[in-house]
């Protein structure tokens, strides 16, 4: 899951939201669940079919922009946790954990992908890590926190595949790639 708050932008959460359902749309995702109320949209769409159980492909995304004018914030998670917690499992067992974890890459490139266009629709000036999707105001910003990836990385070497490993299983267990909690962060 990516979430971040957007405080002193000119642009109203109903833009973001319909540039979120034309994206939605141009995927060839259903909107199976659309409600609004004052201030707060949710939206959760879906594609189902053989071949993405099989090949475990992102079926599910669910985005919430919440907020007014000026201070809101979008959360935005793509993959197959949430209602269809057996399936995961299911292909984990069935695919000896090749499906689950073809899922996170597929779901984390999709979210990176998604993420991008909303921000770019939000404020075409702010930068965006390529790996955790936070959101900085300067290349300097940006170039430091891409710094501190990878010392983390290098610092990691042979670790590397065990963290795969773990965020696996993390995905199998519902937790998601980043949906460890805590409040979204503000620029």
């Amino acid at each position: 899951m990516i979430k971040h708050g957007f405080v002193e932008r000119d642009i109203d959460p109903s833009e973001v939201y319909d540039l979120v359902k034309e994206l939605l749309v141009k995927e060839d995702f259903k909107i199976t669940s659309d409600d609004q109320s004052n201030s707060m949209y949710e939206i959760h769409a879906k594609k189902s079919n053989r071949e993405r159980i099989v090949l475990g492909r992102v079926r599910d995304v669910d985005v919430v922009i919440a907020g007014n004018k000026g201070k809101f914030e979008v959360q935005l998670h793509a993959g197959i946790w949430g209602r269809d917690m057996a399936i995961p499992a299911i292909e984990g067992i069935a695919t000896l954990g090749i499906a689950t974890a073809t899922e996170l890459h597929s779901g984390h490139e999709f979210e990176k992908r998604m993420w991008e266009q909303i921000v770019k629709k939000i404020d075409p000036t702010l930068k965006i890590c390529e790996y955790d999707g936070m959101l900085f105001k300067t290349q300097q910003e940006l170039d430091q926190h891409m710094k501190a990836h990878q010392q983390q990385m290098a610092g990691n070497g042979s670790m590397m595949g065990m963290g795969m490993l773990g965020m696996g299983m993390m995905g199998m267990m519902g937790m998601g790639m980043m949906g460890f909690g805590g409040p979204g962060l503000f620029i």
